[in-house]
């Protein structure tokens, strides 16, 4: 009960600090404008749109490769380690 406290008491702190910053302005500010958060710096429009693009394409590849390649390239690894025998108590 203590942690659900806690953990509901950082998050809605959190979220103030968040709001006061005005946080999603700025992000939508630097994702439709270019603008760098509390700056005066512009970024242009060919590099926000490769910045975009490239975010765009890790997480489509890692919700549709990673599972496949995840088995491919650690498969062994997971395997070994559930095969290590159990120790049981003795009475």
């Amino acid at each position: 009960m203590k942690k659900a406290i806690t953990t509901i008491c950082l998050t809605g702190s959190a979220l103030i600090i968040l709001d006061s910053l005005n946080i999603g302005h700025q992000l939508t500010l630097l994702l439709l404008v270019g603008l760098v958060p509390w700056t005066n710096i512009y970024l242009s429009p060919i590099d926000m749109m490769s910045a975009t693009a490239t975010a765009i394409t890790i997480i489509i590849l890692r919700v549709t490769i990673w599972p496949k390649t995840k088995n491919y390239l650690f498969g062994p690894l997971i395997k070994s380690a559930k095969k290590s025998p159990r120790r049981t108590a003795k009475a």
